[in-house]
């Protein structure tokens, strides 16, 4: 027994986002606040290592 698709789906020309696969906009778009957050993180270990020297009387 076999079971066939009536309407099966007509083939369409890919998006640019589907021929390239992968597109920035929509990156930086949906992983924003991770972004965000990794650039305080380093922000802040850079002003920690800042201070540091500075106490330390390395600067």
């Amino acid at each position: 027994m076999t079971f066939q698709q009536e309407h099966l789906p007509k083939d369409k020309p890919a998006t640019s986002d589907e021929q390239y696969g992968f597109a920035i906009e929509t990156f930086l778009e949906d992983q924003w606040p991770y972004l965000v957050g990794i650039l305080l993180v380093i922000f802040i270990f850079f002003y920690a290592r800042y201070r540091w020297d500075k106490r330390h009387g390395k600067r």
